[in-house]
């Protein structure tokens, strides 16, 4: 008979609990005050908590930075975690497009983590890569792309792409609406790029139909 799975304990539980209180603290104090970068103090009076609570759970600035990105991502991975459509090009758009948007409907703390943290720009870069490789490689396999395209250098296209797109708009050079189109963009251009002889024509339609400076 299996051994039963080990239970969390009740220590556990509440130190996760507080840790949660400490984030949900930090993204309230970063909504309303977006210019500003949340002080231990403050952020231990929201959470009601101590200080010295906030930074033994968390640690300092940019270990607060961290935590609450791993927070937006597992966020981001639920997002994601949908089942496969049968066209691999609708798939790869809505992979980029439901990162925006997450990033769009959270916009004060996503924009100043972008912005204030070192690590925070390849946020989209990095998180929807490995869906992202599953999709093209998909459609590679049913001859959608060519066989004999390098699969990795069109991620990297795709994630390059993404990750410019993010950084723009969280320093507000682009709006909401840009940043959508200029991440299923890069996903248009890298199928088009990697299209099968037989698929050209479709892959390519999408390109044809911008219109000239839309994404400026």
């Amino acid at each position: 008979m299996p051994a039963p799975a080990p239970t969390t304990s009740l220590r556990e539980r509440h130190k996760r609990q507080r840790r949660e209180r400490i984030l949900a603290a930090m993204r309230e104090l970063l909504r309303e005050s977006p210019d500003e970068t949340p002080t231990v103090e403050r952020i231990a009076e929201l959470a009601d908590l101590s200080p010295a609570t906030v930074f033994n759970l968390v640690g300092p600035r940019e270990q607060q930075w961290a935590a609450l990105c791993e927070e937006l991502l597992g966020e981001l991975d639920t997002r994601l975690a949908f089942t496969a459509e049968e066209d691999p090009r609708e798939q790869a758009r809505r992979i980029v497009s439901e990162t925006a948007e997450l990033f769009i409907a959270d916009a004060a703390v996503f924009r100043r983590l972008v912005n204030s943290w070192e690590r925070g720009g390849p946020l989209l870069q990095e998180n929807p890569i490995p869906r992202l490789r599953a999709t093209l490689r998909r459609g590679q396999a049913i001859g959608m792309l060519r066989a004999d395209l390098h699969i990795e250098a069109l991620v990297g296209h795709i994630a390059t792409a993404c990750g410019g797109a993010l950084r723009h708009w969280a320093a507000g050079q682009i709006s909401d609406a840009v940043f959508r189109r200029r991440v299923r963009f890069a996903v248009d251009v890298a199928f088009a790029a990697g299209a099968d002889e037989e698929w050209a024509a479709e892959l390519s339609a999408p390109l044809a139909r911008k219109r000239r400076g839309e994404l400026r």
